[in-house]
């Protein structure tokens, strides 16, 4: 599954719209990208699953980058000349020939030595493209169980894995360990929200935060020792996880509303979400507030609760939010 031979074949269809085509689905699978639908899911159709969808990508950010530090694989476009870039310049290489040499094998010692070598570098396995689609698309199904989003989730999955070797970024066991990782996501969350009961308009109790908070807090209190958790994506968990506790506990609210009062409510929300995300990064820069795991993590923390907290009390203190 780290042979070139599979992303040489799909190289060999290349024309300059297959590769508008895999380049534009590749940039839809960025994080900003992400953080428009969450928006959009969140203020404008249901505040909890928004929220807890959201959730599912940060568990399977967790995944993704502990896996990509502590597997460190490499990419095809850097160990083999064969491989191209389509619509980038040409880069150097680490090696000539580093793909593996039949299907279960792994990437030659010469590439994966030179890999480990380099020093703050991009690592292949998992596909964070891949797995962030799985874990963002699968977890919408789980919620909302339509099979037209099951169908058209399995094909952008799809899509997704094949334009991350179409653009010789990836080998195939890099995208089939994304779907793997996302999928993981989504099961792993799916227990977590038997406590948080998403989708019941009904108070929470504390015994429920509690539960949830003995999965999180074990991750908070081990970032500054682990160097493979990811102090941004744990941050942005624990974030949700209060912000999802404090929201329910504020006041209890309905989602719906007309089609205007809904874009009203995400307008609102990014906003809000944009200047205290200029605020806290002006505040932390002014302060040297950067640069260990700890600041990163209260950082990513305080970028994730605040705009949630802060645009909720906001729309509902001006109706925008009913009882």
């Amino acid at each position: 599954m780290f042979q070139v031979e599979p992303i040489l074949w799909l190289q060999s269809f290349e024309s300059s719209f297959i590769t508008w085509l895999m380049s534009t689905v590749s940039l839809l699978g960025y994080s900003i990208v992400y953080g428009i639908l969450i928006s959009i899911i969140t203020f404008g159709i249901n505040l909890r699953k928004g929220l807890a969808i959201f959730m599912i990508l940060a568990i399977g950010g967790i995944m993704t980058d502990g896996l990509k530090r502590g597997l460190k694989f490499p990419r095809p476009s850097d160990i083999d000349v064969r491989v191209i870039e389509p619509g980038q310049q040409p880069s150097g290489r680490l090696v000539d020939f580093g793909g593996a040499k039949s299907f279960w094998s792994l990437p030659s010692k010469e590439a994966m030595l030179a890999v480990k070598m380099q020093t703050g570098w991009s690592y292949g396995l998992p596909s964070g493209h891949v797995s962030a689609a799985t874990a963002f698309l699968f977890g919408l199904f789980f919620f909302y169980r339509k099979k037209r989003i099951l169908v058209f989730s399995v094909c952008w999955v799809i899509l997704m894995a094949l334009s991350r070797m179409y653009l010789g970024r990836h080998f195939m066991a890099d995208v089939i360990g994304g779907v793997f990782v996302g999928t993981l996501a989504v099961i792993i969350a799916a227990l977590l929200f038997k406590s948080l009961e998403i989708g019941s308009y009904k108070k929470i109790s504390p015994f429920a935060f509690l539960r949830v908070t003995c999965f999180v807090l074990p991750l908070v209190i081990l970032v500054p020792l682990i160097e493979l958790l990811d102090a941004d994506n744990v941050g942005r968990l624990f974030g949700l996880v209060v912000a999802y506790f404090a929201i329910n506990r504020i006041g209890q609210h309905t989602d719906a509303g007309n089609f205007w009062l809904r874009v009203v409510r995400i307008i609102v929300a990014v906003v809000i979400s944009f200047t205290l995300y200029l605020s806290i990064n002006f505040i932390a820069n002014a302060i040297d507030w950067e640069g260990t795991q700890m600041a990163d993590l209260v950082t990513t923390f305080l970028l994730t609760t605040l705009p949630f907290l802060v645009s909720f009390v906001i729309l509902r203190r001006f109706k925008f939010y009913m009882k």
